[in-house]
């Protein structure tokens, strides 16, 4: 023991059993001389896992959907602090105490933890589902979370605090690596490092890719020994990967759907400049769309027609076209009807039945022009002009009073039968 730098303080008692001894930097531990033979040393001077010298906690949460209910210590501070990681699965703290070192609140979660096993209460979740602190946890079913924490306060007051805290940071690891050297190894790997070396292999170091140049947050530990490289990188060398497997079938389905690829297979998503083998036409659509059933062309499904064959749908409906296709079925075309109205129709209303302007006389509509004349005349109105073809078209007729008016056939059959002089 006092080769490894402990001076024992109480007489030997076995290889396998605590000895209290006292560390180089004063502190008064338990060891076991199998444990300082195979390496291990002074638990508040450790430099990695939970800080047993500094300032910690002692929480009990619960989890819902899991029915647990789980006692744990930690120092709770920072973005990975433990309590936060158990948050961010679903836990929910149900009270949480300080202690002034995490030795002592180590002392009073073991003391709680051998009150549980003694009282037959098994860990109740499995290391599959939880795989940090699942021995720790218990059914909710058997225990509750206030008795846990009734627990913690009377092993808390029943035993008494021998750790002082440590003065100061914590300590860390020796540096294995100087800054020319680390970032030297950071360039053979592809990054050039934006700020000195971190001090720390597995603290995060801003670096730019030397190939695609985008910045990240590598650490210099999953770089030398991982080989980590940037994923920008990966995620480019994934997707030609995957394109160069789909490209065979994806070409065949194009061809099946009577489309002729011009160009290599760009990905699924990506338009894909193609020949319509039926029209001839060049048409840019996406595999992901072809293969999901549309078919392609969109001229050879009318979304999208030349003006030849769109002047002559028009002609058909009754229209003359005044002026080239504007290029799209949903886009105003200036016209003349059949009736010599210049009106701004769509070629898709022409589709969807529009054969005429509002001006022209509905063909198989409810109301034909002498019907609606016979109308005006029975309610005292004579009309002045023809009648315009919808029930809502302002006409304009004769007064009983002699005063021309614009009125329409609804309001008639509303009950007008007279100007606002007459009324």
């Amino acid at each position: 023991m006092r080769q490894h730098g402990f001076e024992p303080l109480e007489p030997y008692p076995g290889s396998d059993k605590r000895w209290l001894c006292r560390c180089p930097n004063g502190h008064q531990v338990h060891l076991r001389l199998t444990g300082v033979r195979t390496g291990k040393g002074c638990r508040l001077c450790a430099t990695h896992g939970i800080d047993l010298a500094g300032p910690s906690k002692i929480y009990v949460i619960t989890h819902g959907s899991w029915n647990a209910i789980k006692i744990g210590i930690g120092a709770c501070t920072g973005y990975n602090s433990r309590l936060l990681q158990h948050e961010r699965q679903g836990w929910q703290l149900h009270q949480a105490g300080d202690y002034t070192t995490g030795a002592a609140a180590y002392d009073v979660e073991q003391a709680v933890l051998n009150r549980l096993r003694e009282a037959g209460l098994s860990p109740f979740l499995t290391k599959d589902i939880m795989p940090n602190g699942w021995s720790e946890t218990c059914s909710a079913d058997r225990v509750t979370a206030d008795e846990i924490w009734a627990m913690v306060e009377e092993e808390t007051q029943s035993t008494q605090e021998p750790y002082a805290p440590r003065v100061g940071g914590r300590p860390r690891a020796a540096f294995r690596f100087d800054a020319d050297a680390a970032a030297a190894e950071m360039r053979a790997c592809g990054y050039e490092p934006l700020v000195p070396y971190p001090g720390r292999t597995n603290a995060t170091w801003p670096s730019r890719c030397m190939t695609c140049g985008h910045e990240g947050r590598p650490t210099f530990n999953a770089v030398r020994n991982a080989g980590q490289r940037c994923r920008v990188c990966r995620a480019k060398e994934t997707q030609a990967k995957r394109a160069a497997a789909t490209a065979p079938k994806a070409d065949k389905v194009m061809r099946v759907a009577g489309l002729e690829p011009l160009e290599p297979y760009p990905g699924s998503g990506k338009p894909w400049r193609c020949r319509c083998t039926a029209c001839g036409r060049e048409t840019t659509p996406t595999y992901s769309n072809v293969n999901s059933g549309s078919s392609g062309c969109r001229s050879c499904a009318l979304n999208s027609v030349d003006d030849e064959r769109a002047s002559a749908e028009m002609r058909a409906a009754g229209f003359e076209p005044l002026e080239p296709y504007p290029g799209r079925t949903t886009d105003p075309w200036r016209c003349c009807c059949s009736c010599g109205n210049e009106v701004r129709m769509r070629l898709s209303s022409v589709r969807s039945g529009t054969t005429g302007c509002k001006k022209c006389p509905r063909a198989g509509g409810r109301t034909d022009s002498a019907k609606a004349a016979a109308e005006a005349r029975a309610a005292g109105f004579e009309p002045l002009e023809p009648y315009p073809g919808k029930t809502t078209d302002r006409w304009r007729c004769r007064c009983p009073c002699n005063m021309d008016v614009t009125l329409t056939l609804t309001s008639i059959r509303r009950g007008r039968t007279g100007c606002g002089k007459c009324s």
